[in-house]
């Protein structure tokens, strides 16, 4: 008799937690505003129509991003590829699910921070402007119009970063118009097939030319940061661009990592030493 009743306690137990389960995910789901049902999307603008993006910020910093067919290009504050995945998860947003919404007539918008906008991303014509956390469920406070969403915190880390965050972390991407690249006393030349050329004789060497040439289109820094002008490069690399213009390029470092930094962006870019032979130099 007694194992009967301990095994009803057990079943009302995990009944009581079962219960217990569902009124948090209701009402954190729900949470908002139960007269409004979940949407599918926030928006009816769909990614692959989406041509500019623009990120105003509270400073009055402006980043403005134009769709050239299959390559994302910044037109300010520098003008440079930036990281077509990034910035195609960043566009996703208009496809996030909103858990709840609230007409912004209604509330104190001071309530979820949106009387004054940590971000404000413009995707085309769609303004979307960014307020505060909400406690449960780690989700973000969006206001697209007259309407209040609440979603899925995981596109205002991307905005945040800016430049660092949304530009092309190869050296010199291939949408870039490249013709020869100076390290030291190695001159790469660029072929009408993409092809990289030098003065190498062995058929051994010409491989490794062309490979180090390569690198410099399609290797991925590990990191970019703000350009730290204080220190003084170890040596200058210049790559000419077809339109005959120039970028100079600074190896600040190649232990114990190599920094390779573009002044003109501010920007510098951080590369695992391993790939000395990859960027800098012919293994001899």
């Amino acid at each position: 008799m007694a194992l009967k009743m301990l095994s009803r306690r057990w079943l009302i137990n995990y009944l009581l937690i079962a219960l217990i389960g569902i009124f948090i995910y209701a009402g954190n789901r729900y949470q908002a505003d139960s007269g409004f049902p979940p949407v599918n999307s926030i928006s009816s603008l769909k990614p692959q129509d989406i041509n500019t993006v623009i990120i105003e910020t509270p400073n009055n910093n402006q980043v403005v991003l134009r769709n050239a067919g299959n390559q994302w290009l910044f037109e300010k504050p520098v003008q440079w590829p930036a990281d077509n995945t990034t910035v195609e998860r960043l566009t996703s947003i208009v496809q996030g699910e909103s858990v709840s919404r609230l007409p912004a007539d209604e509330i104190d918008l001071a309530t979820f921070g949106l009387d004054s906008p940590q971000v404000t991303l413009i995707l085309n014509d769609t303004r979307i402007e960014f307020g505060t956390t909400n406690n449960i469920g780690q989700r973000r406070y969006v206001k697209i119009a007259a309407t209040i969403y609440l979603l899925p915190d995981l596109h205002l880390h991307f905005i945040t970063q800016g430049l660092i965050g949304l530009i092309d972390r190869r050296l010199l991407p291939r949408s870039v118009s490249l013709k020869s690249i100076k390290l030291a006393d190695l001159i790469l030349s660029k072929s009408s097939n993409d092809t990289w050329q030098g003065e190498a004789s062995q058929e051994a060497e010409k491989e490794r030319i062309n490979t180090l040439g390569n690198h410099w289109q399609t290797l991925n820094a590990g990191r970019i940061k703000t350009y730290d002008s204080s220190k003084l490069p170890e040596q200058i690399i210049i790559a000419r661009l077809e339109d005959g213009s120039e970028i100079d390029f600074f190896l600040m470092a190649i232990k114990p990592e190599i920094v390779i930094a573009r002044p003109d962006l501010d920007l510098q870019y951080h590369f695992n030493e391993k790939h000395y032979y990859d960027l800098l130099s012919i293994a001899q």
